[in-house]
């Protein structure tokens, strides 16, 4: 992990901390809340607007997708987009920003 990179989530995640769907630390997703973006990930259905803003996000991550490989934060991390356009109207840059925040496969 690059501490640095770490602080700087740690920092940015406080900006969302009224949004009780986005973990304060990326390294520390409480599983009853992993539970629950799963299954937004499974059970929310976007608009055809919606799911333009979501193709978008994914692509403007430093992932360019969910997360860098179909690991279990690939979709805790589909579900939160799906959450934050849905029900928050969240950009596509604003959910970029926060799923770029959230990555939690070292900073590297």
């Amino acid at each position: 992990m690059d501490r640095t990179r770490y602080e700087q989530q740690i920092h940015a995640l406080k900006a969302y901390a009224h949004i009780s769907q986005i973990p304060a630390d990326p390294y520390n997703v409480p599983v009853s809340l992993a539970k629950t973006l799963l299954h937004y990930d499974q059970s929310i259905q976007l608009t055809a607007a919606q799911q333009a803003t979501y193709n978008q996000a994914a692509a403007m991550t430093d992932d360019h997708g969910w997360c860098c490989c179909q690991c279990w934060a690939w979709y805790v991390h589909s579900g939160l987009a799906k959450y934050l356009i849905a029900t928050q109207h969240f950009s596509a840059t604003q959910v970029a920003a926060v799923i770029n925040a959230e990555d939690c496969c070292g900073g590297a």
